[in-house]
């Protein structure tokens, strides 16, 4: 197919491409995250005929299975169990207006709940189905209790047994409704009628039987149980009223709040008392420091002090006594003056006692009226300090009696608190008795009240509201519920389909290789370079020796004939995946320099010659000058590919040393590509490819060529491949979809990584379609 000028322009200017980051075992940026659903979504594209073909052989096998059924007929009907009752009926209303409740409320509240469960056995038990049976029997004798009901040994029931009775209520997700559903299968329609119509008429008349009998019983059990009720109510309240008067206990939870904080401010007053009246006596002690006297003298002291016959009488004695001290100085003791004046005072001494005592009162007895600090003068100061010692120790005496009284009042607290917990509790309980007392007596009456309601309605069996009915069509023929056909053949076609895809993954498993670049991309962990598509017509050329032309040119010495160029016009996939595959090499080439490039594979037949021949020559038609040897010296292929001669080549080169620019042959496609044959295989190719000989043939190469591409030969086995890898700038390795193995690709990685080679990406290749 021909490339336009501004496609080559564009990989000569590719300085503007975006450039992926290469070198060895580096990851893949930006996983996506829908890559297993994408894995998935292609095995099945892949295997969409081993699918289809599936699904037809299981679909076709329902079809004749189904052909070959009894058709079995269904029928069913459906009882309301408990009337719907509407919210305006005249009853709820005049009841809503008596209990001053609203309506819905009301209807809420005295809704019965029927116990289903029970009445699903109670619908399959002996007591009604055996009549049913007795009178069946005369028509259809073959049927039994056993075989009607259905039971097993676990009590439950086969889905879709014929002959058998299914009883359930239907419901519709979570919410399960009042109705009743009974349904019956079996192959003669006219005995499913009969049997349904029968059954329907015994749970009619069971329900009549059973409807006033339940509402009487049911009236009369809450009817004995109110007294009981009433009775225990008014014996809780009685008790809870005499337990708050004898203990004092309204609001327990704000008394004991009270408690505590009294506690509190008990605490608080005998810290403040004690703090006061050691400050007192602190007082009190520095007074009577200062006085030299206890208190009771010195109140003594100041009483007499202010007494002027008491004074006058003690000065009196004090003048004697004067008298006396000089007299002793004239006389002698027993002389008649000085016995005078001792008669004198001893006279004056009681007067002085007596008026002691009518001053100072009942206080006399405790002071020692002779001493002569009390009886002497007291002058101002030590009155008002007599008065301040006085002040002191009645604050003292009325300290300490108030903090005894606080004591005695925290004692009593304390007892109080412990003992509150207990009562609290006690009265906790009887509350909660009272309560759930009295919240039952109102569930009782309220349910009275409903009960009278329901009974003074118009009591009604169970309604009909579907009868006996087996399915018809439009045409008015019946319906078999078994076999389906429509249903059969969706369920085949989509048994089929699972089937078939289950198929296909057993198989892309079993075969365990690649299909796709993604698959090849994620074992790697290296930048995918290019998918190339499968063109069927590379298997010809190669075998006339022809490649195809990626643009119209005329060569004069050679001709593609007629087939080979109306390939070149089919060929638009196969080219853009090499020009993108061109791109990402130029790239690489730019930003590192690399100027040789080998391709590989990890076995032989992935088409990396293929690779090797295109990339070279779309890259000579992009401007470049571009060598391609062939590096494969035990199997040589690009002689083959281009037509040309093979007597003397890179094994010539290397072994006997012949200059290349005469071995060197250009491409009869473009002029800026040259091609380096391989030349005869050589005995020993490991030596050459090592030996220096070739080290200076790549730097000589990749000086005169813009661009030296490598086929080399494949990973796995081959011993040389190695050596040439190691000497070149980078490798790209192809991968053959649908031929690679996959535990072989991974052991040529681990090959790859022990040998630290530069690994530019991989390529996969479709070597099958």
């Amino acid at each position: 197919m021909p490339i336009k000028e501004e496609d080559l322009q564009e990989l000569k200017n590719s300085n503007s491409l975006s450039r992926e980051s290469y070198g060895f075992w580096k990851k893949a940026e930006g996983n996506e995250n829908n890559q297993g659903l994408s894995q998935i979504v292609t095995v099945l594209r892949r295997r969409v005929a081993v699918i289809a073909s599936v699904a037809v052989i299981v679909t076709t096998g329902t079809i004749g299975w189904s052909a070959t059924r009894i058709p079995k007929y269904e029928g069913k009907f459906q009882l309301l169990v408990e009337p719907l009752k509407t919210s305006d009926n005249e009853l709820l209303i005049l009841l809503s207006q008596t209990l001053q409740q609203n309506v819905n409320e009301i209807t809420r509240q005295n809704t019965t709940a029927l116990d289903y469960q029970a009445l699903m056995e109670v619908l399959k038990s002996p007591k009604l189905i055996n009549p049913v049976i007795q009178e069946l029997q005369k028509q259809y004798p073959e049927i039994s209790y056993d075989r009607l009901v259905g039971n097993d040994v676990s009590g439950k029931l086969a889905s879709g047994r014929e002959g058998t009775l299914y009883v359930n209520r239907m419901a519709k997700g979570k919410d399960e409704s009042r109705i009743i559903e009974v349904r019956y299968r079996d192959s003669d329609p006219q005995k499913v009628q009969i049997i349904l119509d029968r059954i329907s008429q015994a749970y009619r008349k069971y329900s009549q039987q059973q409807q006033q009998t339940n509402l009487r019983q049911g009236i009369k059990f809450v009817d004995e149980q109110l007294p009981k009720l009433r009775h225990r109510v008014n014996a809780l309240q009685g008790q809870l009223q005499f337990f708050q008067q004898q203990h004092d206990l309204f609001n327990p939870q704000l008394q004991g709040e009270q408690l505590l904080k009294r506690r509190d401010e008990l605490q608080a007053t005998k810290l403040e008392t004690e703090k006061k009246l050691a400050e007192a006596k602190s007082l009190y002690l520095s007074l009577q420091g200062q006085l030299g006297m206890p208190q009771n003298e010195a109140i003594a002291a100041s009483a007499l002090s202010e007494s002027p016959q008491y004074q006058q009488i003690l000065n009196r004695i004090r003048d004697i006594e004067a008298k006396i001290a000089t007299e002793s100085v004239r006389f002698k003791d027993e002389s008649p003056t000085i016995r005078l004046l001792r008669e004198q005072r001893d006279k004056l001494i009681p007067l002085l006692n007596k008026e002691a005592q009518l001053t100072l009162g009942n206080n006399a007895p405790d002071v020692e009226l002779n001493s002569s600090k009390i009886g002497g003068f007291q002058n101002s100061v030590r009155r008002e300090l007599i008065q301040q010692l006085a002040n002191n120790t009645n604050q003292v005496k009325s300290l300490e009696a108030s903090l005894s009284a606080t004591k005695a009042a925290q004692i009593q607290l304390n007892q109080q608190i412990l003992e509150y917990p207990v009562l609290s509790r006690q009265y906790a309980n009887m509350q909660r008795e009272l309560q759930a007392a009295t919240d039952t007596l109102n569930q009782l009456l309220n349910r009275q009240e409903a009960l009278r309601v329901d009974a003074a309605q118009q009591e009604v069996p169970w309604e009909l509201i579907m009868p006996p009915t087996l399915p018809r069509n439009k045409t008015g023929q019946l319906m078999p519920v078994s076999p389906s056909g429509a249903s059969n053949i969706l369920l085949g076609g989509a048994a089929g389909i699972l089937l078939g895809i289950l198929v296909a993954f057993v198989i892309d498993n079993l075969e365990n290789v690649y299909h796709d670049g993604d698959e090849v991309k994620q074992t790697t962990q290296l930048p995918l370079l290019g998918v190339i598509p499968f063109h069927k017509e590379l298997k010809k050329l190669a075998r006339t020796g022809d490649v195809i032309q990626l643009t119209k040119k005329h060569n004069p010495e050679r001709e593609l004939d007629n087939y080979a160029k109306s390939v070149q016009y089919k060929s638009a996939q196969f080219l853009e995946a090499f020009c993108s595959f061109y791109t990402k090499v130029q790239s690489y080439k730019i930003e590192a320099s690399i100027r040789s490039i080998a391709i590989t594979s990890a076995t032989s037949g992935e088409g990396k010659t293929t690779v090797a021949a295109y990339l070279a020559q779309i890259a000579a038609e992009a401007g470049a000058r571009v060598l391609l040897v062939d590096g494969d010296l035990r199997h040589p292929q690009i002689h083959l590919r281009f037509g040309l001669l093979n007597n003397q080549g890179l094994s010539e080169v290397l072994s006997e040393g012949i200059d290349i620019s005469k071995v060197i042959q250009q491409s009869p496609l473009d002029d800026n590509l040259f091609i380096l044959t391989a030349g005869r295989i050589p005995a020993n190719p490991t030596k050459l490819l090592s030996s220096l000989t070739m080290q200076t043939f790549i730097d000589r190469s990749q000086t005169n060529y813009d661009l030296v591409v490598y086929d080399t030969p494949h990973l796995l086995g081959r011993l040389d491949t190695n050596v040439l890898l190691s000497q070149l700038d980078g490798i790209v390795l192809v991968t053959g979809l649908g031929k690679a193995l996959r535990p072989t690709l991974k052991q040529a990685l681990e090959e790859l990584k022990s040998s630290r080679v530069s690994i530019l990406g991989t390529v996969a290749n479709t070597v099958e379609h």
